[in-house]
């Protein structure tokens, strides 16, 4: 299966990385060009202990890339996950300016 993550960091980067461990084909993306950057040389930008390995693996296996462009990440996929921050409002509502295009 071809799956899209959007946003990397700790929920999209991990879950997008276990996917790809049992076998589906895994495209993260994020809007931080940087970070984008960071995983594409093989740097992980958060810590969770054993994804560096995973990653690697993953990314060498062709199951796992990263990308900065929404439209690449998600013309081929099957199923798209969002995993963005949602932090709430003063009022109690909730911020969706991350998942606003």
């Amino acid at each position: 299966m071809n799956i899209s993550i959007i946003g990397t960091g700790y929920v999209g980067l991990v879950t997008g990385t276990c996917f790809a461990e049992v076998g589906h084909n895994v495209i993260c993306v994020d809007c931080d060009k940087k970070k984008i950057d960071l995983l594409q040389a093989g740097e992980i930008p958060i810590y969770e202990p054993g994804l560096k390995d995973l990653v690697e693996r993953n990314v060498d296996a062709g199951r796992l890339s990263f990308t900065a462009c929404t439209a690449e990440g998600v013309e081929r996929a099957d199923v798209i996950f969002i995993a963005v921050p949602t932090p709430p409002l003063e009022d109690g509502s909730v911020d969706l300016s991350f998942i606003e295009l």
